[in-house]
C-alpha cells in the first residue's frame, strides 16, 4: 500500500513539473555573456587543430581520339631521276714513227738440195739472231722449201709453222729448217715463197701484219735468173713481188719487204754454183738503201740475221693505241706520210683505242704523230 502511494506521488510531481516548463518564457536576453578579446579569439584559433579539408579529385582531362583516314586512292610519285650532266675534254697525245712492228708474218724459203747440208746445220741455232729486234712483237716464222710439191696439177703448200707464243720455239725452229738434202735441184724460191704466203692449207698471214721473205738458198731462183723455169711466171721476181703488193695489198718498203741469205753477185762463195742476180734485185727493190741480205758462204749467219731482224723492225707501224677511247668522228691527226705528203682524215681510221693507218698511208719513219681527240663522260648527281 505504502508502495502504491509513494508511486503516485512521485508521478504527480513530474506531471507539475512539466506543466511549469511549458509556462515559462525563454529570453536570449536573459542569459549572462563573457566578452572575449579579439587578439584571444585569434590564439585560440592558431591553438586549434588544423583540419584537412579533402578537395575532391579532378578527373583526367582525356585527348580526343583522332578519326581514321580513309586510305588513298593514289599511286605514289615516282622517285625523281638522278640529274645528269656530260662533261667534255680534249686529249692530246704525240707518238713516234719508230717502224717497231706489232704484228710479223715472216716467210722463210730454206734451200733442201744436195748441196745445203753445212748451211742448213748453220742456220738452225741462229733463231734468236733472227729475232733480236722482234722480240716484243707478235711474230710468226713459217718455213717451206724451194721444192715444190704439185698434187692434181696445183701446188701444195707444205708448211711448217712456229709461233712467239709457243713453249719450244727454239726445237721447232732447228726441226723446220733443216728438212735434209733430198729436195729438188732446181731450186724454185720465187714460187715457193708465194705458196707459202698464199697458204690454203695453213692460212697463217693475218690481214694487219708486216710481211717479210726470207731466202736461204746457194743458187739463184730456178738455177740461174730463172733459166730452169722457161717462161712460167715464177721465173721472175716480180711473181713474187705482184703477189704481196696486189694480192696482201701491202707496200714493199713500208709494211713488206725482202730479206736474204744468198750468194752476193760481188761476193766470193766457192761452194756455190751460180750467182744469185734475180735474189739479188728482189731483195733490193724499195730497200731503201738497207743492206737486206748475207753471204751464204759465211762461216756464221749471225751478222747477217741481226742485220735483217733490225731492218725488219724498221718497216713502218701502221698502228698506234690511245689511252682512252675517243668520241666519235672528233680524233684529229698531224703529221707527214712516207712519201711526204700530210696525213688526211681518209689515211686512217679509229676503232676504239686503236689507229689505223691505211697501206700506203703510214706515217713516215722517224716522224713525230700529234693526236688530239674528245672524250665524253656522263656524271650523275
Amino acid at each position: 500500500m505504502f508502495l502504491y502511494h509513494s508511486t503516485v506521488f512521485r508521478v504527480a510531481i513530474a506531471a507539475f513539473a512539466v506543466a511549469g516548463c511549458n509556462e515559462a518564457k525563454f529570453h536570449s536576453g536573459d542569459i549572462p555573456r563573457k566578452t572575449v578579446s579579439a587578439s584571444a579569439n585569434a590564439e585560440k584559433e592558431e591553438d586549434l587543430p588544423t583540419q584537412e579539408v579533402n578537395q575532391p579529385i579532378p578527373e583526367p582531362e582525356s585527348e580526343p581520339v583522332p578519326e581514321p583516314t580513309p586510305p588513298s586512292t593514289e599511286l605514289p610519285l615516282p622517285p625523281k631521276p638522278p640529274l645528269t650532266r656530260y662533261e667534255t675534254t680534249v686529249v692530246e697525245e704525240t707518238f713516234f714513227q719508230e717502224g717497231l712492228p706489232g704484228v710479223a708474218d715472216i716467210a722463210l724459203v730454206i734451200d733442201d738440195s744436195g748441196s745445203m747440208d753445212k748451211e742448213q746445220e748453220n742456220l738452225s741455232t741462229k733463231l734468236g739472231d733472227l729475232l733480236v729486234a722482234l722480240k716484243q712483237s707478235d711474230w710468226q716464222i713459217g718455213v717451206i722449201t724451194t721444192t715444190v710439191k704439185v698434187e692434181g696439177g696445183k701446188d701444195v703448200c707444205q708448211l711448217k709453222l712456229i709461233r712467239s707464243t709457243d713453249s719450244d720455239v727454239e726445237e721447232k725452229f732447228r726441226e723446220a729448217v733443216t728438212p735434209g738434202v733430198g729436195g729438188s735441184g732446181e731450186e724454185q724460191g720465187v714460187r715457193q715463197a708465194v705458196n707459202a704466203l698464199r697458204c690454203h692449207e695453213t692460212p697463217w698471214v693475218r690481214p694487219d701484219s708486216t710481211v717479210a721473205v726470207l731466202i736461204v738458198s746457194d743458187e739463184d731462183n730456178c738455177s740461174k735468173d730463172g733459166e730452169d723455169c722457161g717462161n712460167n711466171p715464177w721465173a721472175k721476181e716480180s711473181y713474187l713481188i705482184d703477189f704481196v703488193e696486189k694480192d696482201l695489198r701491202r707496200t714493199v718498203g713500208k709494211n713488206a719487204g725482202f730479206y736474204g741469205i744468198i750468194v752476193p753477185t760481188k761476193e766470193k762463195c766457192e761452194t756455190a754454183k751460180n750467182l744469185s742476180a734475180q735474189y739479188e734485185r728482189l731483195i733490193n727493190y724499195k730497200a731503201g738503201g738497207n743492206l737486206n741480205y748475207g753471204n751464204i758462204c759465211d762461216a756464221s749467219y749471225k751478222n747477217t740475221l741481226e742485220r735483217i731482224s733490225k731492218n725488219i723492225a724498221k718497216l713502218l707501224s701502221a698502228k698506234f693505241m690511245l689511252k682512252q677511247v675517243p668520241d666519235a668522228d672528233s680524233t684529229k691527226i698531224v703529221g707527214v706520210k712516207a712519201n711526204g705528203e700530210a696525213i688526211t682524215p681518209n689515211d686512217y681510221t679509229v676503232n676504239g683505242t686503236t689507229i689505223t693507218f691505211k697501206i700506203g698511208s703510214e706515217p713516215a719513219l722517224g716522224s713525230q704523230i700529234v693526236t688530239n681527240y674528245k672524250v665524253t663522260t656522263t656524271i650523275s648527281e
